[in-house]
C-alpha cells in the first residue's frame, strides 16, 4: 500500500498561502487556490451513503462511477478524503449485512469502478476509507451456510465451527435465533435474525483461531490489493458484553490491519454512550466522539448557545480522553437525525454554518455527511407511527441533474422535495456565495491552510466577560496560529491583541461574507459570527 499519510514536521506552503486565503474569504470568494495537500491523518472527511448519491446510469440507484463523477465537487469543497458506507455485496439497500467481503455489490458496479475510485482520489490527495463490518454478517453469506452445517454435524473439525455465537438455549428471544427450528441450537443476532454475530471471543482466546486468519485476509485485500488507506469498523460497541473487551478486539484488529500497512488509519463506531477513553486505549487512531454529535453535543451547543466556553472545552475534554489518538468529530450520520435539524438551520442557516465552522477549528479529523451541506433534512412518517425512519435519513442528493437518485424502498411518497431539501439543490447552492454549501468549502480551505489547527489542542489565552469571544493558541513557536471568534448572534466585538505581541490578520470566516473579520493595527473587530486566524509578527 502507498503511503498517504506522511508525517511532516514542516507546515507545507502556510506561510506563503496566508494572503492568498486572506484575499479569497474577504471577497467571499469559494475559490481558494494553492491549497496544501492534507499528508497526514487529520482530515476532512465526507461520509457518502452510496445507493443514494450519484446515479451515473439512470437504474435509480446511486453506483461508484458516480461518485467518480462528482469527485471534482468534493475536492471543491476542500475535503481530504471520502468514507463510502459498505460497498460489498448484500441482500439490502443499506449494505451493512456482508455476504461476500472480497466483493463489489453489482449494484454499485465492479471491483475495477472501485479501483478507479482511489486511484481518482489518490490523484487528488484524497483518501479512501472502507467500511469494515465485522461484527456481523449477512445470514446468507457462506461462512455462516458452513457454520450451520457444522452445527447440525456437531463436528468441530469442520472450519467455521465457532465462527458465530453459538448456544444450546434460548438466552434471548429478541437476540437469539433458532437455526433449524429444532429448540436447541441458537445463534446471536443482536441486530436481527438476517446478521448473525461473528464470534469475537474466539479471536481473543486465540487469534490465530481460523475466523482471525479469514478476517486478517479481508483486511490485507483492502489495504494491499486494492489500496484503500484504512477502514471505518462498523458497531465495535457490540462485539462482546463489555467495553474492555471490546476495546481488546480492537487492539487486534488495529495491530492486525497495520502490520499489514503500517500507515492505514483505523475509526471505530464505539458505543455511543462511550466509555470513549476506553475504546481510544485500545491503540486505534480514532473513535467517533458521539457525545459531540447532533442537537445535543457540544458542537451544536457551542453554536445555538453563543458560550464560547462550550467551545474550548471540547478541545479541553477531547484532550482527556483520547490519550495519542485523533478525535474524530462529527454533527449527523446516517444513523442520526440530519445536521440541519442539530444546529437548527431551518431556522436560521447562520447558525448551522456556525456549528461547523467551530467544529473545523477542533483538533482531530472532521466527518461531515452527505447533503448536509446542502440541508438535507430528515423528517416523520407522514402516517402510522410518527417516527424519523432510517430510510428518511438517506435520501437522494439532490443534485439537480441527471445524477438524481430515487429514494430507498421504505421511503414515505407523500413527503415533498420542499420538506427534503429546503434550502434546495446542490446547482442551486453552488452559485449562492452565502449557502452552507460555500461556507463548508472556506472551513475547509482555512482548516487545510493553517495545519496547526487540526494537529493541536487549543489553549485559552484569553476570554470575555460576556462569554461570546475568544482567542485560542493552536500549536507554538514558528507554527502557531491564534484563533479569535465571536458567537455572538448580533452583537460585532473588538479585541485589542497588543498585550499578547504583535499580530497580522491571516484568514477568516464569516457566516456572512459581506462582514468579515478586519484588522485596525492591534484592534480586530469581529462581526456577529466570525472567526478569524491571526499569526504572530
Amino acid at each position: 500500500m502507498k503511503n498517504r499519510f506522511v508525517k511532516t514536521g514542516a507546515l507545507l506552503l502556510t506561510a506563503l498561502l496566508c494572503l492568498t486565503l486572506l484575499a479569497a474569504c474577504d471577497s467571499g470568494e469559494k475559490e481558494m487556490t494553492n491549497l496544501p495537500l492534507t499528508t497526514d491523518k487529520f482530515r476532512s472527511m465526507y461520509q457518502i451513503f452510496p445507493y443514494s448519491f450519484a446515479d451515473s446510469n439512470g437504474d435509480g440507484v446511486g453506483d461508484i462511477q458516480g461518485i467518480i463523477d462528482k469527485l471534482d465537487y468534493i475536492d471543491d469543497m476542500n475535503f481530504d478524503g471520502i468514507w463510502l458506507t459498505p460497498v460489498h455485496q448484500s441482500p439490502t439497500y443499506h449494505k451493512y449485512d456482508v455476504i461476500d467481503y472480497k466483493t463489489i455489490d453489482r449494484q454499485f458496479g465492479t471491483m475495477e469502478n472501485y479501483d478507479k475510485l482511489v486511484e481518482e482520489c489518490h490523484k487528488r490527495g484524497m483518501t479512501v476509507l472502507l467500511d469494515l463490518v465485522i461484527n456481523h454478517t449477512s445470514d446468507q453469506s457462506e461462512w455462516f451456510r458452513q457454520f450451520k452445517a457444522a452445527r447440525r454435524l456437531n463436528n468441530p473439525r469442520i472450519k467455521y465451527y465457532n465462527y458465530y455465537n453459538f448456544s444450546s438455549v434460548q438466552l434471548d428471544a429478541s437476540s437469539w435465533h433458532s437455526i433449524d427450528g429444532s429448540g436447541n441450537m441458537f445463534y446471536e443476532g443482536e441486530f436481527w435474525s438476517g446478521m448473525p454475530d461473528l464470534n469475537w471471543r474466539s479471536i481473543l482466546d486465540n487469534p490465530d483461531c481460523d475466523l482471525a486468519k479469514d478476517l486478517t485476509e479481508v483486511m490485507r485485500f483492502w489495504l494491499e490489493d486494492h489500496n484503500v488507506d484504512g477502514f471505518r469498523l462498523d458497531a465495535t460497541g457490540e462485539f462482546l458484553s463489555s467495553a474492555e473487551d471490546n476495546a481488546a478486539c480492537l487492539k487486534w484488529i488495529n495491530d492486525t490491519a497495520k502490520s499489514i500497512a503500517p500507515d492505514c488509519y483505523i475509526v471505530a463506531e464505539p458505543d455511543w454512550g462511550g466509555p470513549f477513553d476506553v475504546y481510544y486505549g485500545s491503540g486505534i487512531d480514532s473513535a467517533f466522539l458521539f457525545n459531540l454529535s447532533q442537537g445535543g453535543g457540544g458542537i451544536s451547543a457551542s453554536a445555538r448557545l453563543q458560550k464560547v466556553s462550550r467551545f474550548i472545552s471540547i478541545d479541553v475534554d477531547n484532550q482527556k480522553v483520547v490519550g495519542d489518538g485523533i478525535p474524530a468529530l462529527f454533527v449527523s450520520n446516517h444513523d442520526t437525525g440530519r445536521a440541519i435539524g442539530a444546529l437548527q438551520g431551518l431556522r436560521d442557516q447562520s447558525t448551522m454554518k456556525l456549528g461547523y465552522g467551530l467544529m473545523s477549528m477542533c483538533m482531530g479529523t472532521t466527518f461531515w455527511y452527505y447533503g448536509d451541506e446542502v440541508g438535507m433534512q430528515d423528517f416523520p412518517q407522514t402516517t402510522g407511527e410518527k417516527k424519523v425512519i432510517d430510510e428518511h435519513k438517506r435520501q437522494p442528493m439532490p443534485w439537480g441533474d441527471s445524477y438524481q437518485c430515487t429514494p430507498v424502498a421504505g421511503t414515505d411518497k407523500n413527503v415533498s422535495d420542499e420538506t427534503k431539501y429546503p434550502l434546495g439543490n446542490v446547482k442551486e447552492n453552488l452559485s449562492d456565495k452565502n449557502s452552507v454549501l460555500n461556507y463548508i468549502a472556506r472551513a475547509n480551505a482555512l482548516r487545510r491552510s493553517f495545519p496547526a489547527i487540526a494537529r493541536n489542542f487549543g489553549v485559552e489565552v484569553y476570554r470575555s466577560s460576556s462569554n461570546t469571544v475568544a482567542l485560542i493558541q493552536k500549536g507554538t513557536g514558528a507554527e502557531a496560529v491564534y484563533i479569535a471568534l465571536n458567537v455572538s448572534q448580533l452583537a460585532a466585538e473588538t479585541l485589542d491583541v497588543a498585550q499578547w505581541g504583535g499580530f497580522e490578520l491571516a484568514g477568516t470566516l464569516s457566516v456572512d461574507v459581506n462582514s468579515m473579520p478586519a484588522m485596525d493595527g492591534s484592534v480586530l473587530t469581529l462581526p456577529p459570527m466570525t472567526i478569524a486566524i491571526l499569526r504572530k509578527v
